[in-house]
């Protein structure tokens, strides 16, 4: 099981590692910069990052917590007033290692611990381009366009005959107007003979009067 790899123990007692970062913390924020091996500028960065956190803050009770790391009164000012207001906008990300290779002598790996610039722009997610497919036409199920088919042929039926309901509805009633109206032709016909027959005098009235 994984006990006891929190964190680099750099082959010292506790008391001698937490000295130790104390002071490379504190040339950090007083240089902004400085050449040690990787692994300390490993640990260093995680003590460094912390106190830029509540540095950020800026309350009497984050002030007071640095204080016990940063112990040089002008180191912890500008760390308050110049580097947490820099990083305001930042989420993380305040120091960056960058490895030098080798040192000579004990042949241990050096890195340069610093403090990122105002320009420089947090690191993104990378994006991971998104897989092309072909494109597959899938056929639809038999069943369900068999059915759609006959549905819409119903409703094609269906609005056949009622334009032919409506047609011969129409046709019946053209042709009981077109009879209404011979029939009333024919009526007023009759009646202007009858008027007329009325209107001429008869023999028999006619030897009478003789």
């Amino acid at each position: 099981m994984r006990h006891n790899h929190g964190y680099r123990k750099l082959n010292k007692t506790a008391s001698h590692r937490k000295a130790m970062l104390r002071n490379m913390v504190t040339s950090l924020f007083d240089k902004e910069r400085i050449t040690t091996t990787t692994a300390k500028a490993k640990e260093a960065r995680r003590v460094a990052e912390r106190m830029i956190t509540f540095a950020k803050k800026g309350d009497l009770a984050s002030r007071r917590h640095v204080a016990k790391t940063v112990q040089n009164p002008k180191v912890l000012q500008k760390l308050f007033d110049d580097i947490g207001p820099r990083f305001e906008s930042r989420p993380g990300g305040y120091t960056r290692v960058l490895k030098l290779g080798e040192r000579k002598g004990d042949n241990a790996e050096t890195s340069i611990l610093e403090l990122v610039g105002e320009k420089d722009k947090p690191r993104g997610k990378k994006k991971k381009p998104m897989k092309k497919y072909h494109k597959v036409d899938i056929p639809g199920d038999p069943v369900e366009a068999a059915n759609k088919a006959a549905k819409e042929a119903e409703e094609k039926a269906a609005a056949e005959a009622k334009a032919a309901a409506e047609a011969e509805k129409k046709a019946e009633e053209e042709a009981a107007a077109a009879a209404e109206a011979e029939a009333a032709e024919a009526g007023s016909e009759e009646t202007a003979e009858g008027d007329a027959a009325e209107g001429e005098p008869s023999a028999e009235d006619g030897e009478e009067k003789k």
